[in-house]
């Protein structure tokens, strides 16, 4: 088991990856994770000089950012499938944004930042995205499921938000209810995908981006914000 650790975690060392962590999957419906217990949870920053550029919304320049760590996050995530499959393990490599979302619910069956959690790398954040101590919210996440025995990390089960409410102030589309997240709570408690989802496509189309993207609540997190100034 360790010798797994080991040697995923000096692959992914090797390609300079931000953070990385391995969660035990056992306490969600299996259908969700694809009937695989476990999974390896990895992200790279967005450069602080694109994250700066998002204040105020996005830009062509974060788009190209987006999409650049995206394609790296995948073939990243290929290369570990095929070392799992190589010892005789399953493996699925997820995209780090998936293509085709369920427009009814705006949402996937398992959710990086779920695997993320539970591997310890942060928590969910009032804005509902995966907050952590090292990059704030400025990264894209990608995740690997598997059945390959590993040690897992001790997962976080609530926000470190506290009183905080910037996110909450600066969302342009009055999206984020302010709520402190706990493991087990529904998405709706949190903040309205519709309304973020929607405002964050007039952003984009001003922006001149085809794709819907936003940034906002990610450069203005305190904890983004920390990192930009390390």
């Amino acid at each position: 088991m360790k010798e797994y650790n080991s040697e995923i975690s000096a692959f992914l060392e090797n390609k300079e990856v931000g953070l990385y962590g391995f969660a035990d999957l056992s306490n969600i419906p299996s259908e969700q994770r694809y009937d695989l217990p476990r999974s390896i949870s990895f992200a790279f920053p967005v450069r602080k000089e694109i994250v700066r550029q998002i204040v105020e919304g996005p830009t062509l320049e974060y788009y190209s950012e987006y999409a650049r760590l995206n394609e790296l996050l995948l073939k990243i995530g290929k290369e570990i499938e095929e070392y799992i499959r190589s010892k005789g393990f399953k493996a699925t490599a997820l995209e780090a944004t998936v293509r085709k979302l369920d427009l009814k619910t705006l949402a996937v069956m398992l959710p990086h930042k779920t695997s993320a959690t539970l591997a310890g790398l942060g928590w969910i954040g009032k804005s509902d995205l995966l907050v952590t101590g090292k990059f704030g919210s400025a990264m894209r996440l990608s995740t690997v499921l598997t059945d390959l025995p590993l040690t897992t990390g001790k997962a976080i089960e609530e926000s470190k938000c506290g009183d905080c409410n910037i996110c909450v102030a600066k969302c342009p589309a009055k999206a984020i209810n302010g709520v402190n997240w706990k493991c087990g709570m529904k998405r709706e408690e949190i903040y309205n995908a519709y309304s973020c989802r929607n405002k964050a496509g007039e952003l984009s189309k001003a922006a001149g981006i085809k794709h819907t993207i936003c940034g906002i609540c990610i450069a203005n997190c305190p904890y983004t914000i920390k990192y930009l100034e390390n």
